[in-house]
């Protein structure tokens, strides 16, 4: 790996390629693929599940995490990932996370991921479509 790339940290603007899937105990054959794109270490109870398995990645990392759709609140926390793209897995599924690139966040950026995050909160539906959901 080189040395030289950016790793997750604070304020790092991450965009993450996902595969979902059945996971190892299921022989479904279902798979969803997208990107997804967030600020890490923006909670302020700290890092989510999520972002502690992704600290200190850089691109071409991959994380994988089975999952429990009862539990996705708990593992993305104030993230708004795009959980109506896993509404179709079944109970228990697989998560695989890749690191496409890591940069710096603007501080533009840092403050409208802040009112979105601060919107989503309230639970009206203010955060539009691509909203986590589960608020």
């Amino acid at each position: 790996m080189n040395e030289n790339k950016i790793k997750i940290g604070n304020l790092t603007k991450v965009t993450l390629g996902i595969e979902a899937g059945a996971s190892s105990d299921d022989n479904s054959p279902r798979q969803e693929a997208f990107s997804f794109e967030f600020i890490f270490g923006l909670g302020t109870a700290g890092l989510t599940p999520f972002e502690c398995e992704l600290a200190d990645k850089a691109e071409g990392d991959e994380i994988f995490l089975n999952l429990k759709q009862a539990h996705l609140r708990n593992t993305f926390e104030h993230i708004c990932f795009p959980l109506h793209q896993l509404s179709g897995q079944t109970d228990n599924f697989s998560l695989k996370a890749r690191v496409l690139k890591v940069i710096p966040a603007e501080n533009r950026e840092v403050i409208k991921a802040l009112a979105q995050m601060a919107a989503c909160d309230h639970g009206d539906g203010a955060c539009g479509d691509s909203c986590c959901h589960f608020h």
